[in-house]
């Protein structure tokens, strides 16, 4: 974006997108995608769909930038790493990252040294490379969109018109042979949890003593999607479905614990992350559910050992979840669905993400896959209780679980 995109400069973008509602935020990558999410008014989605068409028509040249204007470049990423390096919590960040991850370089921030030389052209050859090929990209429109009659032409104009490169034919045939074809073709990141227990403090200078603690645990899905199997891809979405819920429920009973029964925290998050998991079918989906929450420094061991203690008695039935845990969670889990129902990024995320997940590998269309998915999370909401709910909790979360401890100290002296 700094060195301009759709074949214009960022000033220039801007003085012809003054006084239109339009948000044509550049293309980022993921580990195993590339995508992008803009937005505009209803009167103004032309203007975004012509946007979108110089996207892969022009690409960035940054020989045609003048040494003054790459040299900004620089310093805007140099100022960006800086300040990170300036910010306990970016610091931590990083750190939580490096341990979980085995230190892999995908999950590195450039050095300075890398920024220093920085090669421009083969940056922008990277960026170019994922813009070059429209017949690989879905694109997802939802809104006050306007009618049939005058969308097609619209979409025909902008985004049909827009040329794959020579020797490169459309796509075509049935999707699902293509889907696996995708998938296999990708190369999946060796990023593995710690296979022994560990727990580490990190300490950093702060002008204000903050403390911040984190509880990691691996997790991998036992149903596995495999080609041409429906049943499969219902089984995994419906463990992760419950795996969820467990997750909204731990949240609820910690923050209970940490917050109003010992008022040592003001909140606690409890959160699962699959993003790293390769989409190959076949494969355990495997992950994370990570416990998270910021305390007085000198309370933070009491603390983990508190949640600990809360994990074991939920496991042995001291403590367990009861039907009207489950109830209220149930309840909270529709009120929010409700809300976030009629909202458009919902929808435009969900949509997205049932595009490239398992189930559509197997179903092959949309509609199918966006129907298995209301249907399984219908039958989950509708029948789990606080047995079931034990049930995920012994399977996610065992007693010899693996797991890793790792608390943001300020440095000096131990905290009393």
């Amino acid at each position: 974006m700094m060195l301009g995109i759709c074949g214009l400069s960022v000033e220039s973008l801007q003085e012809c997108l003054d006084g239109r509602r339009v948000e044509p935020n550049p293309p980022s990558l993921e580990a195993y995608s590339t995508g992008l999410d803009c937005s505009a008014s209803p009167s103004d989605l032309e203007v975004l769909l012509m946007l979108l068409h110089l996207l892969f028509l022009c690409p960035v040249e940054p020989g045609e930038k003048s040494t003054g204007r790459l040299s900004l470049v620089k310093f805007g990423l140099l100022a960006w790493r800086l300040g990170e390096n300036r910010d306990p919590a970016s610091l931590f960040r990083r750190r939580v990252q490096k341990i979980l991850t085995g230190d892999h370089p995908y999950t590195r921030l450039p050095s300075l040294w890398s920024i220093l030389r920085l090669n421009f052209k083969r940056a922008s050859a990277i960026f170019n490379e994922r813009v070059s090929m429209p017949q690989d990209w879905t694109f997802v429109l939802v809104g006050r969109l306007p009618s049939k009659e005058l969308l097609l032409p619209m979409l025909d104009a902008y985004l049909g018109s827009i040329p794959n490169p020579d020797g490169a034919a459309a796509a075509a045939g049935h999707s699902v042979p293509r889907e696996l074809a995708a998938r296999e073709a990708v190369t999946p990141l060796d990023i593995r949890f710690p296979e022994k227990s560990l727990r580490e403090e990190v300490r950093l200078q702060m002008i204000d003593p903050k403390g911040s603690t984190l509880l990691c645990f691996p997790v991998s899905l036992k149903a596995v999607t495999t080609p041409g199997s429906i049943e499969s891809a219902e089984a995994e979405l419906r463990e992760l479905f419950r795996l969820r819920l467990l997750v909204r429920l731990l949240e609820t009973r910690l923050v209970e614990v940490l917050r109003f029964k010992r008022g040592q925290v003001y909140g606690v998050s409890v959160a699962d992350d699959f993003s790293l998991s390769p989409p190959h079918l076949g494969r355990p989906r495997r992950g994370t559910v990570s416990i998270g929450f910021e305390c007085d420094p000198a309370e933070s061991d009491e603390l983990v050992g508190v949640t600990r203690g809360e994990l074991q008695q939920l496991r042995d039935g001291t403590s367990a979840f009861t039907e009207a845990n489950v109830s209220a969670a149930l309840e909270q889990e529709r009120r929010e669905f409700e809300e976030v129902f009629h909202k458009n990024d919902w929808w435009a995320n969900t949509v997205l993400d049932l595009y490239f997940s398992r189930c559509q590998a197997v179903t092959g269309e949309v509609g199918a896959s966006v129907a298995l998915w209301w249907r399984v999370r219908w039958e989950v909401v509708s029948t789990l209780d606080a047995a079931g709910a034990h049930e995920v909790l012994q399977a996610t979360l065992p007693k010899d679980a693996t797991s890793a401890v790792i608390l943001m100290r300020p440095k000096g002296g131990k905290p009393k």
